[in-house]
């Protein structure tokens, strides 16, 4: 990856936190929407310096959108994007907002059902649109949901492999995912 890149990462001190982690590493400017500072001041501790940066807001309200404006001001527009958020109307338009010069990618993390049953999503014609299921893992006769830790690591893999379209742990048969 080249250095000197900046990534929005929406989710990124939960689920996506190790996502967030590896790109810091690898020289990006990070930008990560958090609802809360206490839950980003964890992510940050354990960050390379000056590399992570926060935008406290929630994704469903209109702070958000000011927000993103100001780091684009500040740092320049998004080259990467990656987002566990169920309301596509905002990513849409934070899609918009960074809708520049250059071409971008979007990874957009969903769960198992999307899989199946997705509604459509506007895309800029500069950003290069890549999906990316949840799915389940099987153990002997059981299943369970994936771990914080193999959900950053297969998008992290994602990422790198930059396919259209790419699924973490199984999606079939679907009747067998943890109730």
């Amino acid at each position: 990856m080249k250095s000197n890149n900046h990534a929005l990462i929406i989710g990124g001190t939960g689920m996506l936190a190790g996502v967030c982690l590896h790109l810091a590493r690898e020289g990006y400017s990070v930008s990560v929407i958090a609802r809360t500072l206490s839950k980003f001041k964890r992510l940050k501790v354990e960050s390379p310096p000056n590399s992570i940066f926060p935008l406290i807001a929630d994704y469903d309200t209109d702070d958000v959108y000011e927000e993103i404006n100001k780091v684009i001001l500040e740092r320049g527009t998004f080259d990467l994007i990656i987002s566990w958020t169920p309301n596509y109307s905002v990513l849409e338009r934070i899609c918009e907002m960074n809708d520049g010069d250059r071409p971008f990618r979007l990874f957009h993390v969903k769960g198992s059902r999307r899989y199946f049953e997705d509604e459509s999503i506007r895309i800029p014609s500069l950003c290069r649109y890549r999906k990316v299921f949840l799915g389940f893992v099987m153990e002997d006769s059981d299943s369970r949901w994936l771990t914080h830790e193999e959900i950053a690591s297969g998008v992290i893999k994602q990422i790198l492999k930059d396919d259209e379209e790419g699924i973490i742990g199984q999606i079939h048969p679907y009747e067998l995912r943890p109730k």
